[in-house]
């Protein structure tokens, strides 16, 4: 059990979470539940709406009078204008983007978060991931990068920890924001980013959400090649000597998928 002066500091650190949706009636609702049945006290949940037309806004519009919810509802030019917009929303420290469809693991996920940060005392890192869950068609995968795994490596080697499981200062969500000429891999430009300025990143063993990887955008086959696409037009522009060295084994390793 986390001591008192522990407890002190847990309660004093806001988290934001933030579910960006379009036409999502059939899943908005888990989310929604899985989010207000968390029980970190300090947090604030803002849904941001493309405006919907399938029944969404009439589900979100029922926990309108639930303490620490905001919702909007307005057109937006993609996903990440819409997350850029939720970011503007938030007072939290912390921000976590939860997507329609995305539920937390259980409902000490966000507490269990703070908890690991906040036991030794020491300074608040901007960028904490934790380990998320992925649902596949035909398979259930948790995906854990230990600190021993720099996320710079991991970005070269084309992967990167899920965004459902990314905590981000929100002064650091405004200063760097998504960059919405991505249209699928926003986020890894953002954390590629994010290594560039020397962001402090803390990885902590926790397992943070269940992601959707049946319906998701960036999961569908088809959008494979612009996902890549996207990857290398990061690395290029902010790393563009390594982005060149990498090219050929890249290519070889790409083949062999």
């Amino acid at each position: 059990m986390p001591d008192k002066l522990e407890v002190s500091r847990m309660q004093k650190i806001r988290i934001s979470v933030v579910t960006v949706c379009l036409n999502t009636a059939d899943t908005i609702r888990e989310t929604v539940e899985s989010v207000l049945g968390q029980t970190y006290n300090n947090l604030e949940y803002v849904i941001v709406d493309g405006m919907s037309t399938d029944g969404t806004l009439e589900i979100i519009r029922e926990y309108e009078s639930k303490s620490g919810i905001k919702s909007v509802s307005s057109k937006d030019s993609g996903i990440y204008n819409a997350m850029n917009k939720g970011t503007d929303l938030c007072s939290g420290d912390y921000i976590l983007f939860l997507n329609s469809g995305d539920i937390f693991v259980d409902k000490h996920a966000v507490e269990n978060v703070v908890a690991q940060i906040c036991d030794d005392g020491s300074p608040l890192p901007d960028v904490i991931y934790g380990n998320v869950t992925k649902i596949y068609a035909d398979k259930t995968v948790t995906e854990k990068y230990p600190g021993k795994h720099r996320v710079f490596k991991l970005l070269m080697m084309g992967k990167m920890p899920c965004h459902q499981g990314i905590f981000a200062q929100t002064s650091i969500m405004r200063k760097l924001r998504f960059d919405e000429s991505y249209r699928i891999c926003a986020d890894f430009d953002f954390l590629l980013r994010c290594v560039r300025e020397h962001v402090r990143m803390q990885y902590v063993d926790v397992n943070v959400s269940v992601v959707d990887c049946v319906t998701g955008i960036s999961s569908q086959k088809a959008n494979l090649d612009r996902m890549r696409a996207e990857d290398d037009r990061s690395i290029r522009e902010h790393y563009p000597l390594l982005y060149y060295l990498m090219r050929p084994l890249k290519a070889v390793v790409r083949m062999r998928r």
